[in-house]
């Protein structure tokens, strides 16, 4: 009975041998398809890859998919970020868009793009070597201004209307006209306020204060005045100023500044609760 017993015990422990090398090499199976880290070691998801953007930039490199999921691993591990923070900085160093799908992901990932996303500007601005030896730019690649603009304006309408302003030689005033109108506008729709004879500061008063608010964007009602003076604020500080007078004090940095700000509100506009 012994000796059966020592059997029993020796089996088992091929057995559990084999099942720890089995799932070795299925966590290695796993870990080469794209799956990673994030959050802690102990932590295991999976990569969610934008299959559109994988798919342009299989096409703009002339390699497989394949090829770029396993690259897309190692510069990931390489940084210490996610895969889908890598895709987006890799596809921004090829000159492709990103905004939708940077959109979609979790703030934390959104963060990693943004904290790394100045070494790709360098990048962009930098010459690299050609095979002849001389230094030449990368063919088709974004200007630094333009990544800047991709990556500070995520709502699509506006960087719509202010790319081509932002990338102009001058006259930025028309960036805050445009910008303010688009706020204004997207206050409009959000509330189906069609009366387009309502100044957009008085529209800021009767969508967003707090007292009778119709679009709340916090419970808390410091927050919600605040975001509602701010609004009210721009429309008087800067549109109305910009929408009945021609002026050349602003810079492309100040334009730039005010669109990135701009768009953190319509952010929050598009996170906010219609009252009924």
């Amino acid at each position: 009975m012994r000796h059966t017993s020592r059997e029993q015990n020796s089996a088992l422990s091929e057995d559990g041998a084999k099942g720890t090398k089995k799932r070795t090499i299925e966590d290695k199976r796993i870990w080469s398809q794209g799956f990673t880290t994030a959050g802690g070691e102990d932590e295991v998801r999976a990569t969610r890859l934008d299959h559109r953007l994988l798919e342009k930039m299989a096409k703009k490199l002339n390699k497989s998919q394949k090829y770029l999921r396993e690259q897309i691993s190692k510069r990931a591990s390489r940084r210490g970020i996610t895969s889908e923070a890598a895709q987006i900085l890799w596809a921004k160093e090829l000159g492709l868009g990103t905004a939708h799908y940077q959109r979609r992901q979790e703030p934390h990932i959104q963060l990693q793009v943004r904290e790394l996303l100045p070494t790709v500007f360098a990048d962009l601005s930098t010459l690299e070597p050609s095979s002849s030896g001389k230094k030449a730019r990368a063919p088709k690649q974004k200007s630094a201004l333009t990544a800047a603009i991709e990556y500070l304006l995520i709502d699509t309408e506006l960087r719509a209307r202010c790319m081509d302003l932002l990338r102009a030689k001058g006259k930025f005033d028309r960036v805050f006209r445009e910008a303010s109108t688009v706020l204004d506008d997207r206050l409009r729709k959000l509330s189906s306020i069609t009366d387009r004879k309502c100044d957009p500061a008085e529209l800021a008063a009767r969508l967003l204060h707090p007292n009778n608010a119709i679009l709340r964007v916090s419970q808390d009602k410091g927050e919600q005045e605040g975001f509602f003076l701010v609004c009210k604020g721009i429309f008087l500080a800067f549109r109305n100023p910009t929408h009945h007078q021609l002026t050349d004090k602003f810079t492309r940095e100040n334009a730039l500044q005010f669109c990135a700000f701009v768009d953190s509100l319509l952010a929050a506009l598009g996170k906010a609760e219609r009252q009924p």
